[in-house]
Parts: structure tokens; C-alpha cells; sequence
């Protein structure tokens, strides 16, 4: 039996425009790898987290120019999703991010995720 990988890509840009909001970057499924990168114009310091709750206490720090790769492994679920948002302490930063989506192993013929995913 023959197996490949489909794949493809999303990617998109944040403006964290008002210092201490919280903002949605994107959601992230099983099978699926984040990387969101803090822009190199940025003058302070962005904070990513998994709920709406995040702050620059609670959340992984991203200073100018550095990333951060977040990977769900596929049996996470396919249904199953986390959220990712981001906070700033400077409101003129902005974040870039690319996510590969459907990463689910598919045989021969398939179109869509092989059994159980």
C-alpha cells in the first residue's frame, strides 16, 4: 500500500494594535505545526498563550524578531483544537505567522484522512 502526506499552508499577520488586549492568532488542530514569528520592527515584547487570559506574567515571551514552533501531534484529533492568542506590552508590534494544516496520512485513492483520524 502506498501512503502520502497532503499538506497545505495558511499564513497570515497580527497587529497588535492596543497595548494589553488580547488578540486571536489562529486556532491549531491535530496534525498541524504553528510558527509565529515577533516582527523586527517590534520595540517591546509580544506573550503567547493558549486562552484569552494571557498577559506578559502568564504568557511565553517573544522579543523582536524571534519564534516560537508549536506541533500537534496527529492523535490529538483532527476535531480537537487549540486556540493561540497573543498580548503586547507596546501597541504598535506585530506578529507573522505559517501554519501547515492536514497533515493526515492518506492511501492511495483517499481524499481525506486515513481511518480513526
Amino acid at each position: 500500500m502506498t501512503g502520502n502526506v497532503s499538506k497545505k499552508w495558511e499564513y497570515g499577520q497580527i497587529d497588535l494594535t492596543t497595548t494589553g488586549t488580547v488578540y486571536e492568532v489562529c486556532r491549531l488542530h491535530g496534525g498541524e505545526s504553528l510558527t509565529i514569528k515577533a516582527l523586527s520592527t517590534n520595540s517591546g515584547s509580544a506573550y503567547i498563550g493558549s486562552d484569552n487570559l494571557v498577559s506578559a506574567t502568564t504568557g511565553f515571551e517573544l522579543d523582536s524578531s524571534e519564534t516560537l514552533t508549536l506541533t500537534l501531534p496527529i492523535t490529538f484529533g483532527r476535531d480537537n483544537e487549540i486556540t493561540i492568542y497573543a498580548v503586547t506590552d507596546n501597541g504598535t508590534d506585530d506578529l507573522c505567522w505559517i501554519k501547515l494544516i492536514g497533515m493526515f496520512p492518506s492511501t492511495e485513492g483517499s481524499t481525506g484522512p486515513a481511518a480513526g483520524q
